[in-house]
């Protein structure tokens, strides 16, 4: 691992050098040579740093989840996206940093001749490969709708079409059950190379069987015929069982391999920026929900008090924080799937007919694996005693356990709270603005690649926050 980790400084460096404008480009000219593991590695660390990171200035999901809200600069909890241009990060990180480095090394291990006793390791590496694109596509569909894909990450083409959102879904599901078929259980992989689950190819089965599954529920109203059997594939191939499964990003706590929260609260010193919101907490001490002292800080002795989402004048001093144990924790692990969130996608496929099986078995088993991946497991069963599932209303059983579940991955909680309908989230009071429904796309675009943005944004309704994606129905 260190060796990878000190590697990949290298990486960052090269990948540092490009023009800014080719925000999802990748120079096939380039002569530096890296080898494919470490660039598979960066890939997936820049990926892993956008989901989690807290930096208002690339990633407002912590806002947009109502989770927390801002002290000082309210335009990010007001649902304004254009001040600091989010997108344009969110595009650098996951298109330049992310995506072109992972494009990279499919390229040379493609272009690599090996012998027959290598082909299965040489798949196996295209096969997470592939995975990690695919959940990085999602991400950048389900934050902004219509996307560049089938002409994305060419130097030689810095205006790249856009493509319809549902198309891109349909592509990058045909893509994750072609890597699944090409998984070789037993077989060598990246190794140590591979920053999430070491290089074992059964974890990695089960983290594409779970995006199959997370992907397929997302379709359930726009598509169910397609959601119906995604699910059912997901499920016949064996989704996460435990949170032994979890796919987590961890970070060793040395400079520049810190978890970006801490970066952001500690080395920068942002913590101050950031306070609970009440709807939030008035939501957990509803419920009774011993998860609040895992989230949010007792720096009040006692009294949990949260800002008006969204206003101006929220005082640090006399409001809540977010937990230090967490933010000021330089090897604390970004969370991309999780069990839990599994679990909860099983009892929703239950109750669409998707699958047989029981619902409330399924959400009593989401809850107790939520408890035991925070660490209090031993107070699951009077929890769920007391929130009992409610099958003539399971959108509301679902929707709000899932989101209060999804604190450590707040991009999912807010693309659900779209999806679901449930929780309502806040509308800003600063702006009048409600929740969003999409991130607006970064400034370049409207500049630079000025015909294929406007046809894009054309095709959504506008690119504003109130369109929404193809996804969501409701």
């Amino acid at each position: 691992m260190k060796k990878i980790l000190i590697l990949l400084g290298a990486v960052a460096f090269l990948s540092s050098c490009g023009n800014d404008l080719e925000r999802y480009n990748v120079d096939p000219k380039n002569p530096e040579s890296v080898a494919p593991e470490y660039m598979f590695s960066y890939g997936q660390w820049r990926i892993a740093r956008q989901i989690g990171d807290y930096n208002y200035n690339s990633n407002v999901s912590i806002f947009w989840a109502n989770y927390a809200t801002q002290t000082t600069y309210i335009q990010e909890s007001g649902y304004d996206a254009t001040n600091r241009d989010i997108g344009g990060s969110i595009w650098d990180n996951i298109y330049t940093e992310g995506l072109s480095e992972l494009k990279k090394a499919k390229e040379d291990l493609r272009a690599t001749q090996v012998g027959e006793a290598e082909q299965a390791t040489k798949n196996n590496k295209l096969a997470m490969i592939k995975i990690m694109e695919v959940f990085a596509y999602q991400y950048l569909v389900d934050n902004f709708g219509n996307v560049p894909f089938t002409e994305a990450l060419d130097i030689d083409n810095v205006t790249p079409a856009y493509d319809d959102d549902e198309f891109i879904y349909m592509a990058i599901g045909d893509s994750l059950t072609d890597a699944i078929d090409k998984l070789t259980v037993g077989e060598p992989s990246f190794g140590e190379a591979d920053l999430i689950y070491g290089g074992d190819v059964a974890k990695w089965k089960k983290f594409a069987h779970s995006i199959q599954l997370k992907m397929g529920i997302r379709l359930s109203e726009s598509n169910p015929g397609v959601a119906s059997e995604w699910v059912n594939a997901a499920v016949d191939g064996g989704v996460f069982e435990s949170n032994a499964d979890n796919a987590t990003f961890d970070y060793t706590g040395t400079q520049p391999y810190i978890n970006p929260i801490y970066e952001y609260f500690v080395v920068d010193s942002r913590n101050t920026d950031f306070v609970a919101t009440e709807d939030f907490l008035a939501l957990l001490n509803e419920e009774n929900d011993p998860r609040v002292d895992i989230y949010y800080d007792d720096n009040l002795d006692g009294d949990m008090i949260g800002g008006v989402y969204g206003a101006a004048g929220n005082a640090y001093s006399e409001l809540t924080h977010l937990n230090p144990e967490f933010t000021d924790n330089a090897t604390h692990p970004t969370v991309l799937a999780n069990y839990s969130t599994v679990l909860f996608e099983l009892a929703e496929a239950v109750e669409r007919g998707f699958i047989s099986g029981n619902a409330e078995e399924y959400y009593e088993m989401a809850i107790e694996a939520n408890f035991e991946f925070l660490g209090i497991g031993d107070q699951a069963d009077a929890y769920i005693a007391a929130h009992p599932y409610d099958s003539s209303n399971w959108e509301m059983s679902i929707g709000i356990q899932k989101y209060i579940s999804l604190f450590f991955n707040p991009h999912e909680a807010w693309t659900e709270a779209r999806r679901l309908g449930v929780p309502e989230l806040a509308t800003a009071p600063s702006t009048g603005l409600a929740n969003p429904n999409r991130m607006i796309y970064p400034v370049e675009e409207v500049l630079i690649n000025t015909a294929n943005y406007e046809e894009a944004a054309s095709a959504m309704g506008g690119d504003n926050t109130t369109s929404t994606i193809f996804w969501d129905v409701d």
